[in-house]
């Protein structure tokens, strides 16, 4: 690859090296030169620009990062597509999310010009959290380092794993009189950690606080096909050889670890009866902070093998009594819009509706100056079909992406606009490009009334009980959007997931008009 400096008349095609400004025009970095480009900055006195020129064996940023991320995706994780030299990769369903350290490792120490950076090992996601992010580096990428990669076996490197609905059984003890406000609390702490992960308790005894009598409890769960004993004792467990875990030993169960270096949650054991897992608690279980009991029950639900060496390993990042005390409140949401106007105006006859003025201002510029006077912290715009003309009327502040397949249908630039969107955006408004009648009110009526906690991830406007547009989607069903292919927009995903979906009713039917013909353009104007 070549970069530096290159002579403005010698620079179509080439790669800008360096967002400029002209005329308040933004020409970001990464941007393919065109013949418009050239016009502009010779206009402007530009003789030379920065750039990057690829060399015969090379291959560009985006195309290597959609070749490297194909090879995470498995059935439990997505690649979204290539912006700028980067592929985000997303969980396609909620989780615990183990990684193959060493094969990340290794994928790094590769090449410096291909890089991943991923959550944390063992981290809980939902469905649509983004949980890794390739970059490239330069420009261009050797074909000689992309084979190198592909040798690499990265397919379940990132695996996230479902958290089953299991059977779970407590064993409460007691010494002499059974504190029942106690037991209360246990038992309400408890099962809010299980309803987390998609179980509950199924069973749940009291007895003396003895090896014996809890040993007798243990045969008791057994036979009832629990898959998980869950034992808090009266008094901790503060030895190998102390009740709880002597209970577990004359049941024909072992321990896997007594103690662990996680704080709190010291005092945890965990053990093994056949297919059955027990854990003795902490009394930090009865805390709703986070503790090593969490790590472990996590770890338990979602089938994943727990050793010796698994818990000891927790002890880097185990202090969490300071993570505890810092806990920051709940976040407000961040939304931005979509604007899908990549679209050839087949209907039209040759004319691109969006260049069409209405008002004083073409369609495109209508649309534009309502998306940025909602309360959408960014902005996206698609374009596709006559792209440089319709440019001309972009922003400054809104992301210009380029889809290079809008032939191939609606569904490519859904998928372009939700992989160019910030990594902590957490639903984003689509808006059509030719429904000049939307106001930005509509548009912050629905980013008022996301609330995933309630279950609220799809919003839409409605006139007389017809669904129209825009529409706002979560980030839960990002992953469904990147499954998406011809012309095919989010339909199936709304009737698919009514539960979801919160509608909010429109005095008027703005959200219903959109201009698809001559006849819808003459109507509008009248």
């Amino acid at each position: 690859m070549y970069f530096g400096e290159v002579l403005i008349e010698k620079s179509i095609g080439n790669i800008l090296g360096h967002t400029l400004n002209v005329n308040g025009k933004k020409l970001s970095k990464g941007r393919k030169i065109s013949k418009e480009d050239v016009k502009i900055l010779k206009e402007f006195g530009y003789r030379s620009i920065i750039c990057a020129k690829s060399d015969k064996n090379d291959i560009h940023e985006d195309i290597i990062a959609k070749k490297v991320g194909n090879l995470f995706i498995n059935e439990t994780v997505i690649s979204e597509d290539p912006h700028t030299g980067r592929t985000n990769l997303l969980a396609s369903k909620s989780g615990l999310l183990e990684i193959n350290e060493e094969a990340i490792e290794k994928f790094n120490s590769t090449s410096e010009e291909v890089t991943i950076a991923t959550l944390k090992n063992y981290s809980k996601v939902k469905k649509g959290d983004m949980i890794a992010t390739i970059k490239i580096i330069p420009f261009f990428v050797s074909t000689k380092v992309l084979n190198k990669i592909k040798n690499s076996i990265l397919k379940k490197s990132l695996y996230i794993h479902s958290f089953e609905n299991k059977k779970v059984g407590l064993i409460l003890t007691h010494v002499g009189k059974q504190n029942i406000k106690l037991n209360n609390i246990s038992i309400n702490r408890i099962e809010e950690r299980l309803k987390k992960f998609n179980s509950s308790l199924t069973e749940i005894v009291t007895c003396e606080h003895n090896s014996e009598t809890i040993s007798n409890y243990i045969k008791v769960l057994k036979n009832k096909k629990i898959n998980i004993i869950l034992i808090l004792g009266a008094s901790a467990i503060v030895d190998i050889k102390d009740k709880i875990p002597e209970a577990i030993i004359s049941s024909n169960g072992k321990i896997i670890r007594f103690g662990m270096p996680v704080d709190p949650g010291n005092l945890l054991l965990i053990g093994k009866i056949k297919n059955i897992s027990v854990i003795g608690l902490p009394g930090c279980a009865r805390s709703p902070s986070l503790n090593g009991f969490d790590w472990v029950l996590e770890r338990v639900i979602a089938n994943v093998t727990i050793s010796n060496k698994d818990i000891y390993q927790m002890g880097v990042g185990g202090l969490l009594k300071t993570i505890n005390k810092n806990k920051k409140p709940d976040k407000k949401y961040n939304i931005a819009n979509i604007i899908l106007a990549a679209g050839q105006s087949k209907r039209m006859k040759k004319i691109n509706k969006l260049l069409i003025n209405i008002n004083s201002k073409n369609m495109i510029q209508n649309i534009i100056d309502t998306a940025t006077k909602s309360n959408a912290r960014d902005n996206i715009i698609v374009l596709g079909h006559e792209k440089e003309q319709i440019e001309k009327f972009v922003k400054k502040n809104i992301t210009i992406v380029a889809n290079n397949e809008y032939k191939n249908g609606l569904s490519t630039s859904l998928k372009k606009g939700i992989s160019a969107l910030p990594e902590d955006c957490d639903a984003a408004v689509i808006i059509l490009g030719d429904m000049p009648k939307i106001s930005f009110n509509l548009i912050n009526s629905l980013i008022k009334n996301f609330d995933p906690k309630n279950n609220i991830n799809i919003v839409i406007p409605s006139h007389k009980g017809k669904r129209g547009n825009p529409i706002l989607i979560g980030r839960k069903f990002f992953p469904d959007i990147l499954k998406l292919k011809g012309d095919m927009g989010a339909k199936n995903i709304i009737n698919n997931n009514i539960n979801d979906i919160y509608d909010i009713p429109q005095r008027t039917s703005s959200s219903l008009i959109d201009i698809d013909t001559k006849e819808d353009l003459k109507n509008i104007i009248k």
